[in-house]
This record gives structure tokens, C-alpha cells and sequence, in this order.
């Protein structure tokens, strides 16, 4: 996790979109760029400091740090990783659970654990409750209702609390806010949304051609710079 460069003021919600590294670091994120990471170790050799040099992907943006995965010779990074799972791997690690001791107190606390990953995977909280109102508690895509099954998508990746708008957002239900994710459903500037041809013969292909269902106020629609930026991200 690699803090973001702040200003001298550490206005953390300001800073990421006017100082350089942030916007180096953004560009490398949204474009899977690999970066060069330089990490200094404990101790010194000749009252010199240690270092290593590493190369990563950066994932995500959260809560003001850039979600760095760094390269080993054990593993290759997953550059598929959608931005939903990396926040999941943060919230709640099954892996530890596994190591517990099983008792009934290790049942609640998985519980709650699992409760704030599944709020992190839909959305803050406030902006999934606003996208639920806009979109009417339905699908922009599927036009299924089942609240449950439905997540507040950013069309812009959430860099803090201004990309946390109605306009920058849409309310997909969840298998289509992963594909969504992960560049394999786009929408055009005419709100029509178009399917990458691996998904044309699959359960999904039926959703290619399919016009979004919009907000009843156009400034709740979503911002068609943003959907251009997503668009342009996709292979297809």
C-alpha cells in the first residue's frame, strides 16, 4: 500500500488529480502500466542504507493509498484481477480464518468480516444508497430489482470522495459490475452497451445492443467523459 503524494496542506482529496506522481500513478494503474518499486530494509551495511528493487501493478486506489502488487520468482502478477476482488483480499482473508482455532467467537468475527467485505464490494455505503435511488433499485443493464444482488459500480475507479457520485457511477448487479470491472462490457456515448465478442455466445451476449436504463434526472446520468475513458480501456 503506497501513500499517495500529498500537498503540504495533506489535503488527501486533492491532491491526486493536481500533483504529478498521483497522476503518473493513476495513468499507470487505469492502462496496467508495471511500475518500479523501491522499498528500504531494516538495518544498514556500512551505515548505509538498504534497499530493493521490485517491480509491480498497481490495482486500485483506496482510502488515499495506491494497492500496489509487487512480482516475485513465485508468482506472476494477475493483471485480471478486477478492482472489486483486490478490495475483497483486503476486507477478509479466508486464508487466515482457516488458521484459527474453530470456536463460536472465530463464527461472529467471520461474520463480520464478511458483512464489510460484502459492503465494500457493493460500494460505500452512501453512494450505493444514492445509485439505489437514482436507478430505482434496478439494474442499469439487466433491469433486475433484487436489491441484494445489486452493487454501485464506478465508471471512473474511486479516487476518493468526489468520484463518488451519481454521475460517476452506475447500479449493476453484481456479476455484471465484475465484468463491468474488468473491461469486458463497455457502454458507447449513446448509452447502448456493447459485449466483448468472447462473451457474444455466452449468457451475456444478450445484453450487447441493449440500451441503459437511465436515471429519470439527467444529472444523474452517467458522465459520458467518463464512460469514454472506461470505453477506450477495453480491448475489444
Amino acid at each position: 500500500m503506497y501513500h499517495q503524494q500529498s500537498t503540504a496542506d495533506k489535503s488527501d482529496f486533492y491532491d491526486k488529480e493536481h500533483l504529478a506522481a498521483n497522476i503518473a500513478l493513476s495513468q499507470n494503474m487505469n492502462k496496467k502500466i508495471p511500475v518500479g518499486v523501491v522499498i528500504q530494509q531494516e538495518g544498514k551495511i556500512d551505515g548505509k542504507n538498504i534497499y530493493k528493487f521490485l517491480i509491480g501493478m498497481i490495482y486500485s486506489w483506496y482510502d488515499g493509498f495506491f494497492i500496489i502488487q509487487i512480482a516475485n520468482d513465485k508468482k506472476l502478477i494477475n493483471i485480471n484481477r478486477s478492482e472489486s476482488g483486490i478490495k475483497n483480499i483486503l476486507t477478509f482473508n479466508n486464508q487466515n480464518m482457516l488458521q484459527q482455532e474453530f470456536d463460536f467467537k472465530n463464527i461472529v468475527d467471520a461474520r463480520k468480516q464478511q458483512q464489510r467485505a460484502i459492503i465494500v464490494r457493493q460500494g460505500q455505503a452512501s453512494f450505493r444508497n444514492k445509485l439505489l435511488d437514482v436507478y430505482d433499485k434496478t439494474c442499469a443493464i439487466s433491469k433486475v430489482n433484487v436489491e441484494s444482488a445489486l452493487e454501485a459500480a464506478h465508471i471512473f475507479p474511486y479516487m476518493g470522495k468526489e468520484t463518488n457520485v451519481s454521475s460517476n457511477g452506475l447500479l449493476l448487479r453484481s456479476d455484471l459490475h465484475l465484468l463491468f470491472d474488468k473491461k469486458l462490457i463497455r457502454i458507447n456515448n449513446e448509452y447502448i452497451v456493447e459485449v466483448d465478442p468472447i462473451l457474444v455466445n455466452s449468457v451475456y451476449g444478450k445484453y450487447d445492443g441493449v440500451s441503459l436504463q437511465l436515471p429519470k434526472n439527467m444529472n444523474d446520468y452517467p458522465n459520458k467523459k467518463a464512460l469514454a475513458s472506461h470505453y477506450d480501456s477495453c480491448d475489444f
